[in-house]
């Protein structure tokens, strides 16, 4: 027999905005935290607002509100984020998706649209989003994605099993491990914020998401160095490169790479906020 708390679903929701208030935070996230938690709509919520709530539902519920106001983001506890719509796995070896690097897809669907058997490669793949994605959109292009990280790259490959695409995953620290080929597309979203920003940037970040991939040397442009200078050998001499930069980084970025392609095309594009956030260069 299924035990029920003596609360229903409102009353359960109005205890726990009492809770997140107390220790801070927002009050109204609570609704939001019971709809994550448990894959819920807003209408699955309304419709449950007068129904006794499960008693290891409403536990585990106010287990997790006590580790989010630890600081913990919530996707890593509950083992998955959602992009562009799309579930994917995370853990703490990987960066929580951000909805900024979904840009990189479109614009690499605009690239590919008319192209067949294209070569698409992503360099820092992380959970392997950009890879998965670009390959679900585009099933007739071959993807690889690498990764320095052998713990991010295992989770990259159960995202590509679970959305049920062909993505060719390599541990490399940028290009080292990449067999030498012409790729039509390089995509990235490399570590680019500089030690200077950690005060800039959430606790939750900076405590839980992995350095690894956030961080770069140099004012955050060290991996964009690495890559314009091992690059050239690895683009066919038709081909685009596409990578998420911060919002400062624009005109350092572009430079760096017109060094490499001064006879390239480079713009600065804009995210959905109106800020800069990709640099792409078509040769």
């Amino acid at each position: 027999m299924v035990q029920t708390v003596n609360l229903t679903l409102g009353e359960a929701l109005n205890k726990a905005s009492l809770f997140l208030k107390a220790s801070g935070l927002d009050e109204h996230l609570a609704r939001t935290y019971w709809m994550m938690t448990f894959e819920q709509t807003l209408t699955d919520v309304v419709l449950g607002l007068n129904k006794p709530v499960k008693e290891e539902m409403y536990t585990h519920y106010m287990r997790i509100l006590e580790q989010i106001v630890e600081g913990k983001p919530i996707q890593y506890l509950l083992g998955h984020a959602y992009f562009m719509e799309e579930k994917f796995k995370v853990t703490e070896h990987t960066l929580i998706p951000r909805e900024d690097t979904a840009g990189i897809v479109s614009l690499s669907n605009h690239y590919l649209e008319e192209k067949v058997d294209a070569k698409v490669l992503d360099i820092g793949t992380g959970t392997g989003i950009l890879a998965i994605m670009i390959a679900k959109l585009n099933p007739e292009q071959h993807v690889f994605a690498s990764d320095i990280s052998p713990e991010a790259l295992k989770v990259a490959k159960e995202n590509a099993l679970n959305h049920q695409v062909n993505v060719e995953f390599i541990e490399s620290n940028l290009f080292e491990h990449i067999p030498q080929q012409n790729f039509d597309l390089i995509v990235s979203n490399p570590p680019y914020i500089s030690e200077d920003e950690l005060d800039l940037m959430d606790d939750s970040v900076k405590k839980f998401e992995p350095s690894l991939a956030l961080f770069a040397e140099d004012n955050g442009l060290a991996i964009y160095k690495q890559l314009a200078k091992q690059i050239q050998s690895y683009v066919k001499e038709t081909s685009m490169i596409i990578v998420e930069i911060g919002f400062q980084q624009g005109e350092a970025v572009k430079t760096i790479f017109s060094e490499t392609f001064p006879n390239s095309t480079i713009e600065i594009i804009l995210d959905l906020n109106g800020k800069n956030r990709y640099v792409q260069i078509e040769l």
